[in-house]
């Protein structure tokens, strides 16, 4: 297919607003420094799917609430506005049908574990989970522009990351796209006025350099753990296997721990979800 361009991607948000308007709105509104829960539950009640998503988010065991939240917007308030601007640009997206169930698995694997290395490092664990949501969404408009890229990502998904694999992922991505999934995503969040900080640190989520900032590196350990447990490996075969990247800010004799717990939270968070 031909590259992406810039002009591409803001055709296709323009396309992407014009067809799901709630989340268009959301996404504005929740950039006023003046709104509450309770304006931004107003405007998000009009889209049923993402007020079950808020509230099944927000009343599952990740947040401790004991399923005890019943209004929309105590469930807004409970998640912050970053996570509800997360899910509604992830709906917004998700209405060209090319998130799967299989995105969301990896997305939320992701953001629990970018929350738990934030706990571990002092970053905002809330921020850490609501950018991890995001981080992969430049793949989700790639495949709304080529849906053999699906093919691609179902692979992908299952696969431990090696500095060998990024590199050749992002070259392959540049050649046939243009831009690469995280400079894609990046765009897109921009284009929503996400703060400079964050859209870099997804631009740059597979990246051999050191991190930017500690979100940033809560992010990119997060993605590296998803991929590892979705793998399926053991410890003792990630551990036979010195080209998988590690997460830099979990140590090797937390690491088993640390994916066991990521694995029983998020498991749990997609059930409570879907």
């Amino acid at each position: 297919m031909d590259l992406i361009s810039t002009e591409d991607i803001n055709q296709r948000i323009e396309v992407l607003e014009a067809s799901h308007s709630v989340a268009s709105r959301l996404l504005t509104l929740i950039e006023r420094d003046d709104i509450g829960a309770r304006e931004v539950a107003t405007v998000a009640s009009a889209d049923p799917v993402l007020v079950q998503r808020i509230m099944r988010m927000a009343n599952s065991a990740y947040y401790g609430t004991g399923g005890r939240v019943r209004e929309l917007h105590a469930g807004i308030a409970i998640l912050g506005f970053d996570a509800v601007k997360s899910l509604a640009l992830t709906s917004l997206v998700e209405g060209s049908g090319t998130i799967t169930p299989q995105d969301w698995d990896h997305s939320i694997t992701s953001a629990v574990a970018a929350g738990e290395v934030a706990r571990m490092i002092g970053a905002d664990q809330q921020q850490a989970f609501s950018l991890a949501l995001l981080h992969d969404i430049g793949e989700a408009v790639i495949a709304s522009l080529d849906s053999g890229f699906h093919e691609v990502l179902a692979e992908r998904r299952t696969l431990p990351l090696t500095a060998d694999f990024e590199l050749a992922m992002l070259a392959a991505e540049r050649k046939q796209y243009g831009l690469h999934h995280g400079a894609i995503g990046a765009d897109l969040l921009a284009s929503w006025n996400f703060h400079p900080d964050l859209v870099q640190a997804v631009a740059q989520h597979h990246t051999p350099k050191g991190s930017l900032s500690r979100v940033h590196a809560a992010l990119v350990d997060g993605d590296r753990i998803a991929h590892l447990i979705a793998s399926e490996l053991s410890m003792d075969q990630i551990r036979e296997q010195p080209s998988v990247l590690l997460p830099n800010y979990v140590g090797d004799p937390q690491l088993a721990g640390v994916l066991a717990n990521v694995k029983a939270r998020s498991t749990a968070m997609i059930a409570d979800l879907f």
